[in-house]
């Protein structure tokens, strides 16, 4: 178990208002700059960038280490792995 108040967040991105490949590349952007074992948090406004995130991190590698639903949308962690 994952104790969530001891990861370091690097980044925190909303993309409640992207949709399509602008919130991937933020992202995708942000994990390349943190370390090993530091967290991008980023809010999606839509199942379908949640399922883009999920995707996306398994292709890389990466874990989610944490998801939650915020009103219409998701807080999702993602820990870089390597």
């Amino acid at each position: 178990m994952i104790c969530v108040s001891a990861l370091k967040v690097y980044k925190s991105i909303d993309a409640t208002s992207s949709s399509c490949s602008g919130p991937i590349g933020e992202l995708s952007g942000a994990m390349n700059d943190a370390l090993p074992g530091e967290c991008v948090e980023i809010i999606v406004g839509d199942e379908s960038t949640r399922e883009d995130v999920h995707a996306w991190a398994a292709k890389t590698g990466n874990s989610i280490v944490l998801e939650e639903e915020r009103g219409n949308g998701f807080r999702i962690l993602v820990q870089k792995v390597k």
